[in-house]
């Protein structure tokens, strides 16, 4: 009889392939081979990060184990990957990236895409048979991680973390979080983003001094919040006597990022809310409380409320909006001075659930799908040694801060300012997006101490102000579920389809192609055809699973 595994799986897109992993040119290099973080300035020659402390191979190439690999090769190695593109910067013109290369001597042959295309040409890449050896910061799920590892194409990880990734390793242990990048069949076949505990989503920001300017308090509810649009709309906050206002802007797949101050609190993972309490287990998307929601985005878009290409716009089209004028009133994100720059930033403040509900993710600060590696790679351990590195603290501060003197400086009292208007960029933003490997989409990074302890930054402390206020409305803990390997191949493929009918109808009853009260019984219908009842079905057994070892 086949074994079944029950094992943590973590919570939540072509081209022509090019030559494999294989040695390139000639170009000189810098860079380390310890196998333990130790300290030196990234990039810098000094003994750092992972890759063994002993010895390579007569060629520089990687050897067997830990202690066969010592950054830098003696001869330019090649890896063939696909990524997320920078808004503002190829990832490999990246500061980051630059040095990376330095210190190993490895170098990144690089296709990437925008945020619009990324789902699709990865998508395309590994079905299409053209994959790559590498996929990095490319925005890959856990479930479709699994499909294409179950076809051979994803190699697993576990053994090249044990002999390859001491750094990674530790704080793995340390935190706990084995469960939360290990797939069903037990392998590990991601790397992951590491930013501690706090909020798992983005927020909602509103204008506060457009509040002002209307004469409106902050919304706590929807009604209130409705009114508030309706305000920004008419009332020409920003004073050019143009009713040129947006009073929400949505990028494509944002719409969704509202719900939480809807008091829905959703699990992308399974599209679900939970109540601990009672062990009940509700599907978002066809929930009552999904349905007012959808009613009341429609009003909005009917309304000019929001944006009336929020399911084709990008987000490098609010970062224009934001840069050139003040049109923006209410934005789900991240971080409002990424859109609006540094100098407006404070002007936004965080909208609380309406009613007082707890609905704000929160989670461990695991984000999936940093980095797979292919079974096109012809030395997956190199591109293990490489990241490694990039957990250690050095590396951590090289990937999310920069090199001191190029994009940050430290005072006397240990806290970093943004070198603005240099060589990499006008201010924070611009640098985060020319010169770093964060942000975005989740990268193979560590969490910086320096980032978080020697912040000093106004807006970055305002920033941090407002999540953490948030996090007093957290949802219930977000279960990470197991499910057995039989019960996540049956669910990938009912995923993918049911996932895609939900967005659609989501579109086209937002826009209007759709009127909600007509379509709603026939919507849930087809989701029943689609063997809905099944996927539930399988995330209940697991839930009960998780509860019970709660207990």
């Amino acid at each position: 009889m086949k074994r079944k595994h029950i094992i943590m799986v973590a919570g939540l897109l072509v081209c022509s392939m090019l030559a494999g992993c294989g040695s390139g040119g000639d170009e000189p290099s810098r860079g380390s081979g310890q196998a333990a973080e130790q300290s030196g300035t990234p990039g810098d020659g000094s003994d750092s990060g992972s890759g063994g402390n002993s010895g390579e191979n007569a060629d520089g190439s990687a050897g067997g184990s830990v202690e066969e690999i010592a950054f830098p090769l003696k001869e330019t190695w090649t890896v063939e990957a696909f990524a997320f593109s920078n808004t503002g910067q190829e990832l490999d013109k990246t500061l980051t990236m630059q040095k990376l290369e330095e210190r190993t001597n490895i170098h990144w042959d690089l296709t990437t895409f925008s945020q619009a295309e990324l789902d699709e040409k990865r998508n395309l890449s590994f079905n299409g048979g053209d994959y790559y050896d590498v996929y990095i910061k490319s925005g890959i799920s856990s479930v479709d991680t699994y499909k294409y590892a179950a076809q051979g194409i994803i190699i697993p990880l576990n053994d090249l973390i044990n002999q390859y990734m001491p750094n990674l390793k530790k704080k793995l242990d340390e935190q706990d979080i084995w469960g939360n990048i290990t797939s069903a069949d037990g392998n590990i076949y991601a790397l992951p983003e590491l930013d501690g505990p706090g909020l798992s989503a983005p927020a909602v920001y509103i204008n506060t001094v457009w509040l002002d300017k209307v004469g409106k308090e902050m919304p706590k509810t929807k009604d209130e919040f409705y009114d508030v649009l309706c305000a920004f709309r008419d009332g020409d906050p920003n004073g050019n006597g143009e009713q040129d206002e947006y009073p929400i802007y949505c990028p494509n797949g944002a719409v969704s990022m509202l719900m939480p101050i809807f008091g829905i609190a959703m699990d992308w993972n399974t599209m679900s809310m939970y109540d601990h309490d009672t062990g009940s287990i509700t599907y978002v998307p066809t929930s009552q409380e999904y349905k007012e929601f959808l009613e009341f985005m429609a009003r909005a878009y009917e309304e000019k409320l929001v944006n009336q290409d929020c399911y084709s716009a990008t987000w490098e089209d609010i970062n224009a909006i934001g840069a050139t004028q003040d049109a923006l009133g209410v934005i789900p994100t991240w971080g409002v001075y990424q859109h609006v720059g540094t100098e407006r930033d404070e002007d936004y403040d965080a909208i609380l659930p309406f009613d007082g509900a707890h609905s704000v993710p929160a989670g461990k600060g695991v984000q999936y799908g940093g980095l797979v590696i292919t079974d096109k790679c012809e030395h997956p351990e190199l591109i293990c040694a490489w990241a490694d590195y990039l957990y250690t603290e050095e590396g951590a501060v090289l990937g999310i801060m920069g090199v001191e003197g190029e994009t940050y400086t430290l005072d006397d009292d240990g806290k970093y300012h943004w070198i603005e208007d240099g060589e990499w960029g006008a201010d924070q933003n611009a640098i985060r997006n020319s010169a770093l490997l964060v942000g975005w989409y989740p990268a193979p990074l560590g969490e910086a101490v320096l980032y978080s302890e020697g912040l000093d930054n106004p807006e970055e402390l305002f920033l941090l102000q407002q999540r953490k206020r948030l996090l007093e409305y957290a949802a219930d803990e977000y279960p990470s579920l197991s499910w057995s390997e039989e019960e996540l191949e049956e669910k990938a493929d009912l995923v993918t389809a049911i996932n895609s009918y939900v967005d659609q109808y989501q579109s086209l009853v937002v826009t209007g192609a759709y009127d909600l009260e007509s379509t709603w019984e026939e919507y849930l219908a087809n989701l029943s055809s689609m063997d809905l009842e099944r996927l539930q079905e399988i995330d209940r057994a697991a839930y009960d699973r998780w509860l019970s070892e709660r207990q």
